[in-house]
C-alpha cells in the first residue's frame, strides 16, 4: 500500500540570523509512522530546492503524541555553512 504523506504549511516566524522561517508538519492521515526518505521526499515534492532543519528537545521538552515530523524551513536563497552540507563531506 502506497503511502502519502501530507506537507501542512504552518505560520512564518522571524528567526535571526536566518529571516523568515515557515514551519511545516509532515504526516499521513493515519499518523503512521514515516522513514526519514520519506518525510524528506514529501518536502521536496512541495518545495524543491529549499533546505529545512528538523530539531530534537531535551527530554523535557519532548511532545510525542504521534507521528508528525516537524521541519522548520528556512528561506530560499539560504545555503548552510560548507561543513553543514554532509554532502560536501562526502566529496572531500
Amino acid at each position: 500500500m502506497m503511502i502519502s504523506p501530507m506537507v501542512q504549511t504552518g505560520e512564518s516566524v522571524t528567526m535571526p540570523p536566518w529571516g523568515q522561517v515557515m514551519v511545516l508538519k509532515i504526516h499521513t492521515a493515519d499518523y503512521r509512522r514515516l522513514h526519514w526518505r520519506q518525510v524528506w521526499q514529501a518536502f521536496q515534492d512541495i518545495y524543491p530546492g529549499r533546505w529545512a532543519l528538523e530539531l530534537y528537545p531535551l527530554a523535557a521538552e519532548l511532545v510525542d503524541d504521534a507521528h508528525v515530523y516537524h521541519l522548520w524551513m528556512l528561506p530560499p536563497a539560504w545555503q548552510p555553512p560548507w561543513r553543514m552540507n554532509l554532502a560536501n563531506l562526502v566529496r572531500g
